[in-house]
């Protein structure tokens, strides 16, 4: 049983993965209660699930980039619940949630995500063998910034706003733009994620997992 924990942005995402099911997923604004809100939700998720601590063999969490506190907050979390239940944990880059959500297409994708001041974090993705695979570094830009670099047919995904919306949907020959409900990361692609690493014998080390900050885009590891 693997419990997914993604507190990337104000949003915060659980899920909860037996290796077949997704048993539980949620997803909340939280704004700035990371702290008061993100326990109780897991335990309260594991209860209504049936589920005993005891039965949880791992644990996923998304690394960022994203915000300081909320990054900080859920993988701290996510570490203290490893060692308490003595399970492994896996992080996941929180564009790569976003992007193995997506259907798989010809076309390429960009995937972008709010880091704070009007900038976005983003990259490029491509579909290579029926995955996502992401074919540049994560870059961090304003929405104009992203836009001009845009000029053939892709597909842009992400939590855009409706500024963001119009910025780059005035690319309207070029870039078609994810539906909202196609734009939420799903904690429930994090869990598959991690369980994925998992079983292939990939975890991090519990002290030493950080998050992915801003400053530090070039250490993101690949999926």
């Amino acid at each position: 049983m693997l419990i997914a924990i993604d507190t990337s942005t104000e949003w915060i995402g659980l899920a909860l993965y037996d290796g077949v099911q997704i048993l539980s997923e949620q997803s909340w604004r939280s704004q700035h209660f990371h702290t008061t809100e993100l326990a109780p939700a897991v335990f309260t998720m594991l209860e209504r699930a049936r589920v005993s601590s005891r039965d949880v063999t791992g644990i996923g969490v998304a690394i960022g980039p994203g915000s300081f506190t909320g990054m900080r907050i859920g993988i701290a979390f996510a570490k203290g619940l490893a060692l308490a239940l003595n399970v492994p944990v896996v992080g996941i880059p929180t564009l790569d949630i976003l992007a193995f959500s997506q259907p798989v297409m010809r076309r390429p994708m960009i995937c972008l995500l709010e880091v704070g001041r009007g900038r976005f974090a983003w990259a490029r993705y491509e579909g290579v063998k029926g995955h996502w695979v992401r074919k540049t570094e994560v870059a961090v830009d304003e929405p104009k910034e992203i836009a001009k670099t845009i000029t053939s047919p892709i597909y842009v995904c992400g939590e855009m706003a409706a500024e963001e919306r119009h910025i780059l949907g005035r690319k309207w020959k070029t870039a078609k733009l994810a539906e909202a409900s196609q734009s939420v990361r799903r904690p429930a692609v994090l869990a598959e994620l991690a369980s994925q690493k998992l079983k292939a014998g990939q975890k991090d080390d519990v002290p030493s997992l950080s998050p992915i900050y801003v400053h530090t885009l070039s250490n993101i590891p690949e999926v």
